[in-house]
């Protein structure tokens, strides 16, 4: 009997190994298999008319291809990126979505009624989407979010009430400033509060008219470190409706990028402000739809491009600091493509630097760097020289 139970027991322990050793085979049946890279899942829905089961399948697969397509492209691109490139992703990019799918397979399927459903596992070609998409324009941010500067006056019964007329004295943000704000930050966009830090600086009498000039909008950018100032005015004609104009400039190249002007009706029987700033919200979505991307695409061009920047490193103590500073740039600096020696002098080095984007961007990123290996202050260099002055502790 002891023997028999000891066999028994024995018998239990080796089905529970061999159980064990197989069980990971069962389990992709058991628990589905995992998507893999560029593996999406969609679930694809039809009609079925006239009994055409074979009509319906092949509507319910087209239809979650396409919403395959749309799930990569909203994971790929992110919200704010969809948003910006509407118009091209629907007209150009989903339009014959089964050119873009590199394989398929149908998990399941099923037939409810008058719906036919069709579960698919698909895998996106990458490569011709990647194409597309450049041939679309679709343009999506890279790196820190653009710095935008609204200089947008309101008009009101024939008269116009702006901030740049006495920066100090209007320190509260206006209703038309607040709706721009909020719209072109959730396209991705950063928008400068003017009220925080007003600069330390006297100001022309040319920068303080309600009309600007394209040069005294870009200064009053530059003034405020943005790298777009958006400019125009919003007006209320009557209690009819709302007029909105706005001008986009890049500040670096000092270039227009685009502009637009739309009229949007204020309901009808309402009373107060509500109405207005609804219809001016309406506006503002209606103008960043167009302005967003132009802008996105024209600042990203600008970052991509080579540029030549002459540094000098002043306040040198020992050649090794050079060193350690040349081989910062060259690491820790993303856009640094070289680094040369081109001129030495008692207390500094003069080199050239081959950057992608712009002389502020550059500046920003050596100042803001965790990796800076000594404590340097941007000084007044000359022309277009970017002189680094090397801080001394006493």
């Amino acid at each position: 009997m002891e023997k028999n139970t000891l066999r028994t027991a024995y018998d239990f322990f080796i089905v529970c190994c061999f159980a064990c050793f197989l069980w990971p085979s069962f389990l992709p049946a058991a628990m589905g298999a995992k998507t893999g890279e560029n593996e999406i899942l969609a679930i694809g829905t039809a009609t079925v008319k006239d009994g055409n089961l074979a009509k319906a399948k092949e509507s319910a697969i087209s239809d979650a291809l396409t919403k395959g397509v749309e799930n990569y492209l909203l994971n790929r691109l992110g919200s704010e990126g969809v948003a910006n490139n509407f118009q091209r992703i629907i007209y150009d990019i989903l339009p014959r979505a089964k050119a873009k799918i590199e394989n398929f397979n149908i998990l399941s399927e099923d037939e409810t009624g008058e719906e036919y459903k069709v579960l698919i596992k698909l895998r996106v070609n990458e490569k011709v989407i990647d194409e597309k998409l450049r041939e679309a324009g679709v343009v999506v941010t890279e790196g820190p979010p653009i710095k935008v500067l609204f200089l947008v006056s309101e008009r009101k019964g024939g008269t116009a009430y702006y901030w740049w007329r006495d920066p100090e004295t209007y320190s509260s943000m206006s209703g038309t400033e607040i709706v721009l704000h909020n719209v072109f930050h959730e396209r991705g966009l950063s928008p400068i509060n003017r009220t925080s830090k007003v600069p330390d600086t006297g100001y022309s009498e040319s920068l303080k008219h309600v009309d600007l000039r394209d040069v005294d909008a870009l200064e009053w950018g530059r003034l405020f470190s943005a790298d777009v100032v958006i400019y125009g005015q919003c007006e209320i004609i009557g209690k009819k409706e709302v007029s909105l104009a706005l001008k986009a400039l890049d500040v670096n190249q000092g270039a227009q990028i685009s502009q637009t002007v739309a009229l949007e009706k204020i309901k009808k029987g309402s009373k107060g402000k509500r109405p207005v700033m609804e219809a001016t919200k309406r506006l503002a979505n209606r103008l960043a739809v167009k302005l967003t991307p132009a802008i996105i695409r024209y600042t990203a061009s600008d970052r991509g491009r080579i540029r030549h920047l002459e540094i000098t490193l002043k306040g040198l103590s020992s050649y090794k600091q050079f060193r350690a500073f040349r081989d910062f740039l060259r690491r820790d600096v993303s856009g640094v493509k070289s680094v040369r020696q081109t001129r030495v002098r008692k207390d500094s080095i003069s080199i050239a630097v081959e950057f992608q984007g712009d002389r502020k961007r550059f500046v920003e990123r050596v100042l803001n760097h965790e990796n800076l290996p000594f404590l340097v202050k941007l000084d007044q260099g000359e022309g277009d020289e970017i002189l680094f002055r090397i801080e001394k502790f006493r």
